[in-house]
């Protein structure tokens, strides 16, 4: 379990994240959703120890972000918005090797870890291209196996599907709903309803509080309207 207590965040003078408190249960899908502008992104960061709270609390499994921010991280992967930042060499299977030679894995291991996370995303085909001559799609997925490829417990994935057209944006939802069925339990940031199909759970956001936390058939029309959201 992911649970974030009370957290309180700024970047500059002014709170961004204001007492927002949530948590993640392991094998349920997890909607943050909220317009632009809402900070949903902001706290999800937080639960990976990429931001640290100015107040409040983080545990990941019962391990403090502020405390051991490191082997908290390692739990909880992050797919960001701007996948392309992730991707940091131009031949695909050398990117995805890239976390796991750092943590100092053997060749033979990353070689059966990387084939294995590859077709199981069925990209095995693009191991040896480079990734400038891909897909929006297909990049996209070297960037999720980049993540899946160090083996979390749970994922981030920051509105993953914003950029994609419809064929692209069903793949990679669909691939969120697969892992969610084998050990990964997947945390979905996301501005559109549409999404909240895969979810079980939702985190409603406006203006950086929770309004909202609950089972997706708890979800009122009244806490959409005054979030913001539409589909």
């Amino acid at each position: 379990m992911i649970e974030a207590k009370k957290l309180f965040f700024r970047y500059e003078d002014d709170y961004v994240l204001e007492n927002a408190s949530m948590h993640v249960n392991e094998g349920v899908i997890t909607a943050i959703i909220g317009a632009n502008g809402s900070c949903k992104t902001t706290l999800a960061k937080h639960l990976n120890g990429l931001l640290i709270p100015k107040k409040g609390d983080v545990f990941v499994d019962g391990i403090s972000t502020k405390k051991d921010e490191f082997n908290a991280r390692k739990k909880v992967g992050f797919v960001f918005q701007n996948f392309e930042d992730q991707i940091v060499y131009p031949v695909v299977e050398e990117d995805i090797s890239f976390g796991l030679e750092n943590i100092g894995l053997g060749s033979n291991d990353v070689k059966i870890i990387v084939k294995k996370t590859m077709e199981g995303l069925g990209i095995g085909n693009l191991a040896k291209k480079n990734v400038n001559t891909l897909s929006i799609g297909q990049r996209q997925l070297v960037a999720i196996a980049g993540v899946l490829a160090m083996e979390p417990k749970y994922a981030v994935f920051d509105e993953p599907a914003t950029m994609l057209d419809p064929i692209n944006r069903k793949k990679i939802m669909s691939t969120i709903k697969r892992i969610s069925r084998e050990g990964i339990t997947p945390i979905l940031v996301t501005n559109s309803m549409d999404d909240l199909k895969y979810a079980g759970k939702v985190v409603v956001m406006k203006s950086g509080k929770v309004i909202f936390e609950g089972k997706k058939s708890e979800l009122k029309n009244g806490i959409i309207k005054k979030a913001g959201i539409y589909a």
